[in-house]
C-alpha cells in the first residue's frame, strides 16, 4: 500500500494510491464498517484512522491492520464497477490531478540521516583533505535534521540567500511505524511501516565551511526552508522485497545526473535501528535517511542546481518526487 498525505479543499488528509487515484483513508474505513453493519461507522473511523498521518501511525500495528482491510475492501469495490462512497455520501475518491499531494509525514517526530555509502563518504573526506576515519567503520553515524523543512514533491525548493552551490542528494528514506528501544538487528524490521524518497538538498559552500570550522555535522547548509523533499508516498514494507536492492534515479530538467543503488549501502536498515534505539525509545514517525550514494549528488558529478531547474528522484518501487528550484 502506498500511503499519501493529499490536500483538498484547503483540507489536509490521509489516503493510499490505487493506480491514477487517490483514496481518503479515513473515510474509506467508515464506508467498509457501514458494509460490515456498524451503526456509528464515521465515530469509530475517526478514532482508529484519524486523517492526520502522525496521529494515524501512532496506532501501529493496529491502525495499519485497518488501513489494510480498506485497502482491500476499495480495490475489490472497484474491480466490481463500484465507487465507494462515505457513509453519508461523502467523496472518497479523487483523481490524482485533482489533489495536492503534501511529504507522507508533513513534520517527521525525528528525522535522522545517517552516512551509509562508503563511496560518498570517501569523496568527501577527499574533499576536506582527509582519509575516511577507522572510526566511520566502528558505527553508524548521521546528525538529526529539521522537521520543519520538510515538503512534497510539486513544491518548490527555495534557493537560500546565503549560497552560490546549491545541491541535491538523492536519499533513500525508512519511515518507523513502531516504537521501540534496544531494539536487536533481528527484531529491527518489526519497527518499519515502509520506504520514502527524500532529496536533502544542501548549500555545499556553507557546509564546507561549517565541516571545517567544527566537524559535527552540516548546520545551515542543511536547515531552511523547503530544504527537505520527501514523498510522493510510503511504500508499505510489505511490497519491497529487498529495501537493499532498489535502482536509485536522479534527474535534473529530464537529464540523468545521477545513477545508484540501496545495495550499495554500507550500513544496512538494521543496523540503523539498532543503533539509533540504543538507550533511547524511537517513535512513530520518525523517518531515517540513508544518506547519498556514490554519485548521488551534484558534487560527485561536478555541476549544481541553478534557479528555475526541475530536480527528479526516483527510487524503483516507490515513485518519483518533482520540485523546482526557485529563487524567492
Amino acid at each position: 500500500m502506498k500511503l499519501v498525505t493529499y490536500e483538498v479543499g484547503g483540507q489536509e488528509r490521509i489516503g493510499f494510491l490505487l493506480e491514477e487515484r487517490v483514496v481518503d483513508l479515513t473515510l474509506s474505513f467508515a464506508a467498509y464498517l457501514r458494509k460490515e453493519g456498524e451503526p456509528t461507522p464515521m465515530r469509530i473511523a475517526y478514532t482508529r484512522i484519524p486523517p492526520n498521518m502522525l496521529e494515524f501511525l501512532d496506532g501501529e500495528d493496529r491502525s495499519l491492520e485497518a488501513a489494510m482491510k480498506v485497502f482491500e475492501f476499495v480495490k475489490e469495490s472497484f474491480e466490481q464497477g463500484k465507487v465507494p462512497e462515505g457513509p453519508n455520501g461523502e467523496k472518497i475518491v479523487w483523481e490524482g490531478s485533482n489533489v495536492r499531494l503534501k511529504a507522507p509525514i508533513p513534520r517527521p517526530r525525528l528525522m535522522v540521516d545517517f552516512s551509509t555509502f562508503e563511496e560518498h563518504v570517501k569523496m568527501s573526506f577527499e574533499k576536506l583533505g582527509m582519509p575516511v576515519p577507522r572510526e566511520w567503520y566502528q558505527v553508524p553515524v548521521g546528525y538529526k535534521m529539521n522537521p520543519f523543512s520538510v515538503i512534497g514533491t510539486d513544491e518548490p525548493i527555495i534557493w537560500p540567500s546565503f549560497t552560490q552551490l546549491l545541491d541535491y542528494e538523492l536519499e533513500f528514506g525508512i519511515c518507523i511505524g513502531k516504537r521501540g528501544k534496544n531494539i536487536p538487528k533481528k527484531k529491527a524490521y518489526d519497527h518499519v511501516l515502509g520506504y520514502t524518497i527524500v532529496n536533502d538538498v544542501s548549500a555545499r559552500d556553507m557546509e564546507l565551511i561549517e565541516l571545517k570550522a567544527m566537524p559535527l555535522g552540516p548546520l545551515k547548509s542543511k536547515d531552511f526552508d523547503n530544504g527537505t523533499v520527501m514523498g510522493p508516498c510510503i511504500v508499505t514494507k510489505d511490497e519491497i522485497k529487498d529495501p537493499h536492492n532498489l535502482k536509485m534515479i536522479a534527474r535534473v530538467n529530464g537529464e540523468v545526473w545521477s545513477e545508484a543503488s540501496t545495495k550499495d549501502m554500507h550500513w544496512k536498515i538494521p543496523d540503523l535501528i539498532e543503533h539509533l534505539s540504543k538507550d533511547q525509545t524511537i517513535y512513530p514517525g520518525t523517518v531515517l535517511l540513508s544518506g547519498t550514494p556514490g554519485g548521488g549528488c551534484g558534487l560527485h558529478v561536478g555541476k549544481f542546481l541553478k534557479p528555475g531547474d526541475v530536480v527528479e528522484m526516483e527510487i524503483e518501487g516507490i515513485g518519483v518526487i518533482r520540485n523546482q528550484v526557485v529563487k524567492p
